[in-house]
């Protein structure tokens, strides 16, 4: 229970993070943005999903389990699609697995005991 805790905040931290820099513009993630050739309402749209997600696994910890499960995978979902997105613009190998560890946090999160 204790490792469902941590993992959750932690995974929950860091997609504020990531979603905060998209929602409010900072110049790295501007940056990516352009990189990747997403408009600004995608890019926007995927931090607000990022900040949906994070809210999911902190909301799931107090009360239904499926609130967990369901941001799990959602943010899965948007893990996949970064990884697909990072290979297909030939970014760099170290964001790939990144993105990857973060798909494999959040399949392991959905097979912890809660």
């Amino acid at each position: 229970m204790t490792l469902t805790i941590a993992l959750s905040i932690v995974l929950a931290l860091l997609f504020v993070a990531t979603g905060a820099g998209k929602l409010f513009g900072a110049k790295a993630s501007i940056e990516a943005r352009d990189h990747f050739r997403m408009s600004g309402t995608l890019w926007r749209s995927i931090g607000a999903l990022e900040w949906a997600g994070a809210v999911g696994l902190i909301v799931g910890l107090v009360t239904w389990d499926w609130v967990a499960h369901a941001a799990a995978v959602g943010l899965g979902l948007l893990m996949v699609g970064a990884t697909i997105t990072r290979l297909r613009y030939d970014s760099k190998p170290s964001g790939v697995v990144v993105d990857l560890v973060l798909l494999a946090l959040l399949i392991m999160l959905l097979f912890l005991d809660r």
